[in-house]
């Protein structure tokens, strides 16, 4: 099989044993570039995850890999749109999840809202990513809106910290409370303004 990064093709035996060394290789010369790895086009199939596995259960029939990567500046944007992808998906559910709450939260209410858990720490985790990166004022279209997009993060991480903490007094009404008069609203005012910075940066 043929591998196609930046301006190189390597070429490896449509075994098993390959992988290994054909992603180490990858990730080297992705290393030594100014490029970050998005995903693969395998055979015109895109493979955004588990790309192992896809590997192992597909070496024998593979003849093409591209290497699909991005500028730091693509990078950030698409972590931006994944963002707001999940604020459009999670602000419904919210709503569903603080009415279970108020009532009695069954084992799927907490499964849910443990989902939610994880899901507001890589909002909060990818923020933290892209904030710290010196080079932050090339990579956002308006520093000053990303500045009062920070004020949310730091409002979402102390929600975080009070959500963890009615938790362990089991104290659900508390729980709903705060889903729907503070994370909600937050949620809705965070994608706003993800939205404006996506579309500056688009431009």
């Amino acid at each position: 099989m043929k591998v196609y990064i930046l301006d190189k093709v390597l070429e490896y035996n449509n075994e098993k044993s390959s992988i290994e060394s054909m992603l180490q290789e990858i990730d080297s010369i992705l290393e030594k570039s100014d490029r970050f790895f998005s995903h693969f086009l395998i055979d015109n199939l895109e493979v955004y995850e588990d790309y192992y596995d896809y590997f192992i259960d597909n070496v024998k029939n593979i003849k093409e890999v591209k290497v699909v990567v991005n500028t730091l500046k693509e990078l950030v944007q698409n972590i931006m749109l994944s963002t707001v992808d999940y604020l459009n998906r999670a602000i419904p559910e919210i709503d569903i999840l603080s009415n279970e709450f108020y009532k009695f939260p069954s084992e799927q209410s907490w499964a849910k809202f443990s989902e939610l858990l994880e899901g507001i720490a890589w909002i909060i985790d990818s923020f933290n990513a892209i904030d710290a990166n010196e080079r932050l004022n090339e990579l956002i279209a308006s520093y000053e809106e990303w500045n009062n997009y920070a004020k949310d993060i730091y409002s979402l991480n102390e929600l975080f910290k009070e959500l963890e903490e009615v938790i362990e007094n089991q104290d659900t009404v508390s729980v709903a409370d705060i889903l729907s008069y503070e994370i909600n609203p937050l949620f809705k005012n965070m994608k706003e303004k993800l939205e404006g910075l996506v579309s500056k940066g688009a431009n």
